[in-house]
This record gives C-alpha cells, sequence and structure tokens, in this order.
C-alpha cells in the first residue's frame, strides 16, 4: 500500500506495522472542561467513567457508545468542548500567558482557541482566523456557547495581508489544513481519498503558511506547528524548510513516552495512535530569537448612560447598533471581522437587548434566577418560565451555571432563547 510505504521515510516496519494495526480499531475522544463553569469534582461526579487525559489537567477521555456527551445538557452550556485527545497538545505545549497577543491562523471550528482563551483565562487577545467564512462562524458560535471573551474572530487570507502583522503576535498556532491521514480512525472517507500527490501538494501550501506565520511572530516569540497527517513532507520537511530559511530555532518537547520522536530529524513529536490514545498528529515548538517584549495599548473606555457588569474588559464599542466588550484594542484595518469580543446586545437608547454571548460571558448580574431542569429543557425548546420574579432582565442559571439573560413581565419569565439554539436536550 502506498501510504504506509512512504511512512518507511522515519518509520521502521515494526513501527508501521503497529500503526497499521491501531488504525482498525475505534477513534478516540475527549472533553476539554471550562473549568470557570464547572470544577472537575463536580464533572466527575456527574461522569463517573471518564478517564483523565494523560497530557491535559482539565481534560478527561470518554467512550462515545457510553455517553453522547454532545447532546448533554453541560455541554450546551459551555461546561466542556468536546475535542480529539491529540488535537489538545498543541495549545496546551505552546503555553499562551495572560495578557498576550496569540494569532491562530487556521482555527476553525475553533477547539485550540478555546483551549487558549481558557488558559490565558479570557485576558490578551486571540486573533481567531479562518479563510471559510461559514467556518469561522462556527467559531463564534462555540466562542459564545463557552463563554469567550478574548476572541477577535475574522475571516481573512493573511498570505495577502501578513505584511501588515510584522512582528505583531507573541504566540501563532498554526494547525495547517493536511492530507489528513492521522484522521484516518476518525473519518474513513479520509483514507479512500489519500494520495501521495495529495500530500505533496499540501506541503508546498504548509511552507508557505509557516513562512508567513513566521514573519508574523514577535522577537522571542513562540510558535507552534502542527498537522494532522502521519506524512513526514508535511511534517518535518515543512519544519525542516522554516529552519533552512529564517533564523527560527526549534524548542524541544519534554519528553514522554507517549511521543514517538523522528531519530533521523528530532523536529518536534508524533502522536502516533499506537502509542498515543488518539488521533494521529504531529506537533512541533517553534521560537524566534530575540527578547519578548509586551505590547503596551492605551485603552480608551467608552462612556455609557447606564452601568453594567464587564468582567473587568474596559472598552466599549458600537457595530451597526450593537455593543461589544473588548478586552485589547487591535489594528483592524486588513481584518475582515466575524465577531469582536463580546456581544453584549442591542443598544436602544438607555437599554439594552442582552445577547446570549453575553450571558455566558458575565459573572455578575442584578437579577439572577436559578431554574431546575425541568425549566431548562422547556427553556430550550422555547417556552417561557412561569415565575413571579421582579421585572425587567434577569439572568437565568441552573446549578449555578449561566443559561440566558430572559426578560420578566412580574408574572412570566419570557423566553429570549435565539431560535437557532432551541432543541430538546437529554
Amino acid at each position: 500500500m502506498e501510504f504506509l510505504n512512504h511512512l518507511k521515510t522515519y518509520l521502521t516496519d515494526e513501527q508501521i506495522e503497529a500503526l497499521n494495526r491501531s488504525l482498525e480499531g475505534e477513534s478516540q475522544h475527549a472533553l476539554l472542561l471550562n473549568e470557570e463553569k464547572m470544577s472537575q469534582e463536580t464533572l466527575l461526579k456527574i461522569y463517573p467513567s471518564l478517564k483523565r487525559h494523560p497530557i491535559i489537567p482539565n481534560a478527561f477521555l470518554y467512550n462515545k457508545n457510553e455517553l453522547e456527551l454532545g447532546k448533554s445538557v453541560y455541554h450546551e452550556l459551555g461546561c466542556f468542548y468536546l475535542q480529539e485527545p491529540s488535537a489538545m497538545l498543541p495549545a496546551f505545549l505552546l503555553k499562551p500567558k495572560e495578557g498576550e497577543i496569540v494569532l491562530d491562523l487556521c482555527a476553525a471550528p475553533g477547539g485550540k482557541s478555546m483551549q487558549a482563551s481558557l488558559l490565558m483565562k479570557n485576558t490578551g487577545l486571540i486573533v481567531a482566523n479562518d479563510l471559510a467564512r461559514t467556518r469561522a462562524y462556527a467559531i463564534s458560535e462555540n466562542a459564545e456557547r463557552m463563554g469567550r471573551g478574548n476572541l477577535l474572530i475574522v475571516n481573512n487570507d493573511f498570505s495577502s495581508i501578513y505584511q501588515h502583522y510584522l512582528n505583531t503576535f507573541d504566540r501563532i498556532i498554526l494547525d495547517a489544513p493536511c492530507s489528513g491521514s492521522g484522521m484516518f480512525r476518525k473519518q474513513s472517507e479520509m483514507k479512500d481519498d489519500w494520495s501521495y500527490a495529495k500530500v505533496t501538494k499540501y506541503a508546498e501550501i504548509q511552507k508557505e503558511l509557516i513562512l508567513y506565520a513566521y514573519k508574523m511572530l514577535k522577537e522571542g516569540g513562540e510558535m507552534v506547528y502542527s498537522t494532522c497527517s502521519f506524512s513526514y513532507e508535511e511534517d518535518e520537511e515543512v519544519v525542516d524548510y522554516l529552519l533552512n530559511n529564517t533564523d527560527a530555532t526549534i524548542k524541544q518537547i519534554e519528553v514522554n513516552p507517549l511521543y514517538f520522536v523522528n531519530p533521523n530529524k528530532p523536529l518536534g513529536i508524533h502522536l502516533l495512535p499506537s502509542m498515543f490514545p488518539g488521533e494521529g498528529h504531529y506537533v512541533c515548538l517553534i521560537k524566534k530569537p530575540g527578547e519578548l517584549k509586551e505590547t503596551n495599548v492605551k485603552l480608551s473606555k467608552s462612556k455609557l448612560s447606564f452601568e453594567l457588569p464587564t468582567n473587568g474588559y474596559q472598552v466599549m464599542q458600537k457595530y451597526g447598533g450593537y455593543l461589544y466588550l473588548i478586552n485589547k484594542e487591535f489594528n483592524y484595518k486588513y481584518l475582515s471581522i466575524v465577531r469582536n469580543g463580546v456581544k453584549v446586545g442591542q443598544v436602544d437608547k438607555n437599554d439594552i437587548r442582552f445577547d446570549y454571548h453575553y450571558a455566558h460571558f458575565v459573572n455578575e448580574f442584578p437579577n439572577i434566577l436559578e431554574i431546575n431542569l425541568d425549566e431548562l429543557k422547556k427553556y430550550y425548546l422555547g417556552e417561557s418560565i412561569n415565575k413571579s420574579v421582579s421585572k425587567g432582565y434577569i439572568l437565568l442559571k441552573y446549578e449555578g451555571i449561566n443559561v440566558d439573560i430572559a426578560k420578566s413581565d412580574g408574572r412570566i419569565v419570557k423566553n429570549r432563547l435565539p431560535k437557532g439554539l432551541r432543541k430538546k436536550l437529554s
């Protein structure tokens, strides 16, 4: 088989055989816990069959045949993000810090941006980009549910605008488009579609991507390059191309028996399903020489005729009649923006019709109503709640977790959940 033969570039016959056997097994599944909404202790009480991820402290493996977590109430409330176990490594190993400016170049559907945002504790700024606008909207939907506010979600081809963002980002995530062989177990159609010609085609794209991504990295900054491909041509060869054409250096990843390192070209790590409880992935950390200096941006506070909780965010901006909270200003001139910060709601004179995104972001609110499971399920079906509470906007919570900001007339809490989110919860 052409696929197995081409792996001899860096794997022995025994390693290839072990990998091939592993590809006959079931794909692995995991969740990334949002500890701002739920503790690990609570999660494990609800789902005692979960197993800890071997590397990520707030991630857990689960059996999809036993748990349909995508239909869970807690998934809908943004308590966790479902993500393939190996795909959690790039953002975790990059270790973005609070207050930094990060670029996630090929971000959709947003798992790595969500993980970076959690690591950064909703501070700083993540520019989450995808070439396809529909895929960029998927990032926005996940940001709302997970209550992430430090995302500037854009839809750009950075190959034509990177020169405006040279030496801009503290860290960059480049999870490059690839031939997808690492996903053979998860998506069987990838196996049927694979060819060596596809590998070489993507390798050329990856070399272009990694070069201009590196140019946007600050001196002293770090980037992670990753693919879901087993192919040397898309992995070490692309990194080697960067090293030969720039002043980039490699940052070594701590040795772990679950990682495979190419003995002939020790650039990064391979996550092989025969060794690691996940799908196929390649991860390499890259550093630009120099001293990393903080970007100081003066934030201008906007004044409103009313007060509202902002979780410490200082800038309020209006776009098309909607109010947004942002944490850090940026050069937006060349960007096609899908979402900038937290969508607070539609401004109407001295009032705001609060948005679902703000409901999942905010920590405090003047009026709060705790609802039960039956009321939650009815609310997600689009029904109102019959309860006598104070008139006005009210933050609904379930088990202390934010649900939505509804509006009460004193007798009925009227449903304001976006129609696109209405569904039957399990």
